[in-house]
């Protein structure tokens, strides 16, 4: 299947300097991080080897940590069996919301990932939780390919798709942004357009600004929300990393769980390492593929002042 996330947009090609400079640019809307006071003593690992007897409950970012598009890691497969058979409780939360709940489980095990339904935690599922426990009311316009499988929202919903016409777009009563794939600056443009002259509601399951997919980023749904924000009034309500309805998910998922006793394990400081601390949890930056690939980690942390407890390349 061909891949039609965009990689470029408007004269934009998305690189890590980019994507972390972008971070930046939006950091008011993102959850506030530790105060410089509480600021953790980062240490320095070759991998998770050394924090395996301390740690019982291990949460991961998918992409740049067990994956890069298609491609898993293979250090990461053995990672993984190595807690499970270890009886450690290890948890993915990832912001992939292109995909139902179960295609993605049963993309990750397929990969090689030995993880059940109520081991992963996707930005699309908190999103569904949402809908189901708060009524929506009227019809929405589902930013995603055909081969994402809407019904699954439990809404009333059209697809917001290249083509679509103006006065369809007035009619809807809401958006709900899953997936950049095919997504493109015609559609961006009329959207933009529509809400500018009727502000709706609009509900992003994924707040990436980018996705790394091994020799390139993708712009993602969080990237064209924040434009949305700037070309319009409205306020998108964000679901998955770094804000807050992401990882109450996880913690509700395991239980009375205290989080300072969870490691959240990531490669994105704005996402990943911001969001796990904002919910109280320890933070593991991962930096050898992803979205701060080839960056300088230490000048990364000194700018952005999310300073996670530990950094290592890989898992």
């Amino acid at each position: 299947m061909i891949d039609t996330h965009p990689i470029s947009f408007a004269g934009l090609t998305p690189s890590p300097a980019w994507a972390f400079a972008e971070y930046q640019r939006i950091r008011k809307t993102l959850p506030a991080g530790l105060p410089p006071e509480q600021a953790p003593c980062t240490r320095e690992l070759e991998s998770l080897e050394p924090l395996l007897d301390h740690f019982q409950v291990f949460v991961f970012d998918a992409f740049g940590v067990l994956n890069a598009g298609p491609r898993a890691f293979p250090s990461a497969i053995s990672r993984i069996r190595q807690l499970q058979q270890r009886g450690k409780t290890v948890r993915i939360l990832s912001n992939a919301a292109t995909a139902s709940h179960s295609a993605l489980v049963a993309k990750y095990r397929g990969m090689g990932f030995d993880i059940g339904h109520d081991q992963l935690i996707s930005s699309r599922s908190v999103l569904e939780q949402s809908l189901s426990r708060q009524l929506r009311k009227g019809k929405f316009g589902v930013l995603s390919p055909a081969s994402s499988a809407p019904d699954t929202l439990g809404v009333d919903w059209l697809p917001v798709r290249p083509g679509i016409r103006a006065d369809d777009l007035d009619r809807l009563d809401g958006f709900i942004f899953l997936s950049s794939e095919g997504w493109n600056e015609e559609i961006q443009e009329a959207l933009a357009k529509s809400l500018a002259r009727h502000p709706r509601p609009l509900l992003v399951a994924n707040p990436d600004l980018v996705a790394p997919r091994g020799d390139c980023l993708t712009l993602e749904p969080g990237y064209f929300a924040h434009r949305l924000m700037s070309q319009s009034a409205i306020e998108p309500e964000f679901f998955g990393k770094p804000y807050r309805p992401a990882f109450d998910a996880v913690l509700e998922n395991l239980g009375a769980k205290d989080p300072g006793e969870v490691l959240m394990v990531g490669d994105t400081l704005h996402t990943d390492i911001l969001g796990g601390q904002a919910a109280g949890m320890k933070t593991m930056l991962i930096t050898a593929e992803g979205a701060l690939q080839g960056m300088n980690i230490p000048d990364c942390i000194a700018q952005s002042g999310i300073v996670p407890d530990f950094i290592a390349p890989m898992i």
